[in-house]
């Protein structure tokens, strides 16, 4: 169980929750050994320290004030799995998360895109407000591609109460760093990041078209690549090189960069993983055109 993608809004419910309701469900696990994990899992973050005073300045000193409150505060929604489904219980920590975020956004928001809009309020640190209005602002393309993949379960026969997918099937998308990408520009460029993302998602259906059988199923999309430029500097890459989605397996792509030598190179060798170009367009561009 991953902390880091409830607090953030990573994962969707299905890859983030399933394991651990398994144990829950199956009675591996009651009430209070969830809450002993959790003390566990705080004593285990500062401990990782080789001594007990560097253990104590790491929660001080290094984590934020806000994401520290918001590991602790996410634990009792975590307890309710024991009684609810997976998607409930996060539906219900998006909504906690929405109304608890300072500066307070609008109201909270019901029907297509509620769900977009409240994951990508929790992966910001700061400045949601920023992404929320550069969602409306989008590229009507983008802003459907968001509100369709990011309220995908990964889990069969399990919807949220506010925002129904129009389409079933999977499989889900977990799109790793993500919220490291949007926070990297999200004072400087929101609704570019937002394409940006938006993008990546695009081209991970198009690896992974959707499937009724796969609903139950999750892709893990890594964006390592991407995460610590610039929206510039990913759309302006160096002559004769390109982004790409690559598939490494039946369950995980990464974004890499290629030049058009390896490209081609990849093209004529037998069993070479798929590859899906990623083009990352600035709409507003074209717009003013």
């Amino acid at each position: 169980y991953n902390m880091g993608w409830l607090v953030q809004a990573e994962a969707p419910p299905g890859p983030l929750f399933r394991k651990f309701r398994s144990v829950i469900c199956s009675g591996g696990a009651c009430k209070t050994d969830v809450a002993f994990y959790f003390a566990h899992w705080l004593t285990d973050l500062a401990g990782a320290e080789p001594f007990p005073q560097e253990g104590c300045e790491k929660f001080v000193l290094k984590f934020p004030s806000k994401v520290l409150t918001s590991f602790l505060n996410s634990f009792q929604f975590v307890e309710g799995l024991e009684s609810k489904t997976e998607t409930q219980v996060y539906e219900e920590y998006l909504e906690w998360r929405w109304m608890n975020h300072d500066p307070m956004p609008d109201p909270m928001p019901e029907g297509v895109g509620s769900i977009a809009l409240m994951r990508l309020a929790a992966m910001t640190r700061a400045g949601s407000e920023k992404i929320l209005a550069a969602y409306n602002d989008l590229h009507d393309d983008d802003r459907e591609v968001l509100n369709i993949e990011l309220a995908r379960t990964g889990l069969q026969d399990q919807r949220y109460q506010r925002d129904v997918v129009p389409s079933s099937g999977g499989p889900a998308f977990l799109v790793y760093y993500g919220p490291a990408l949007l926070n990297k520009s999200i004072s400087t460029d929101a609704p570019g990041v937002l394409s940006v993302l938006a993008e990546v998602l695009r081209q991970a259906r198009v690896l992974w078209p959707l499937e009724e059988q796969s609903q139950d199923k999750a892709v893990t999309v890594r964006v390592d690549a991407l995460k610590e430029l610039d929206v510039d500097k990913i759309r302006n890459t160096e002559p004769n090189t390109y982004w790409v989605l690559e598939q490494m397996s039946s369950v995980d792509a990464f974004v890499k960069k290629v030049s058009l030598l390896e490209a081609a190179n990849m093209s004529k060798k037998q069993g070479a993983k798929r590859q899906q170009p990623l083009t990352f367009h600035d709409h507003r561009a074209f717009a003013l055109q």
